[in-house]
């Protein structure tokens, strides 16, 4: 799939594209799977500078599949979120000590609710894993696969979910990082 629009686009290059192309990748993504997901934490970067102000633009996100054989996740603070793309990304906590903001991921169906990206997968923070009044509990994610030939790299782009309405938040990077700490 060498004439893929964004074959061999790579982590920092994503970083750089200005918001039109990053909604063009959501548009030719792949759909990510449960075998590409499961079991690893991936390196998160929020471009926006309003991310790095308010002090969360590095960010981790772990997969998992629980008890029930449903596809999952969580984000992991890190060491350092204002550092930049190019500083390391270390968990601020041991373990899994640090997750925070669980999610189920959810595939995306026509005519559903969250159908904006049909080639997306849905990270749905409201799905009740979070306290009731946590504020993540509004996240809505929806992510893909940038280069169907790269396993590794995934976009997303974030809404708040506001009663009957969704609103724009940012676009994130994900790229594989390690795999899950139990």
């Amino acid at each position: 799939m060498a004439d893929h629009p964004f074959s061999g686009i790579d982590f920092h290059a994503l970083i750089e594209q200005p918001i039109p192309e990053l909604d063009r990748v959501m548009q030719h993504g792949a759909t990510p799977t449960a075998t590409q997901l499961a079991g690893f934490e991936f390196r998160g970067y929020n471009p926006p500078t309003f991310a790095r102000v308010l002090g969360f633009q590095k960010f981790m996100k772990g997969f998992f599949v629980d008890e029930d054989g449903k596809l999952a996740g969580y984000n992991v603070v890190v060491k350092n979120v204002r550092g930049g793309p190019h500083a390391p990304w270390e968990p601020s906590r041991p373990g899994t000590a640090g997750r925070h903001g669980y999610y189920d991921v959810q595939p995306v169906s026509p005519g559903d609710r969250y159908d904006a990206f049909e080639n997306a997968v849905l990270l749905n923070y409201g799905s009740g894993r979070n306290f009731v009044l946590n504020p993540e509990g509004r996240i809505r994610d929806y992510l893909v696969q940038v280069d169907p030939e790269n396993p590794d790299l995934f976009l997303g782009k974030a809404y708040i979910e506001l009663g009957l309405f969704r609103v724009f938040s940012n676009f994130f990077i994900l790229d594989r990082e390690r795999p899950a700490p139990r």
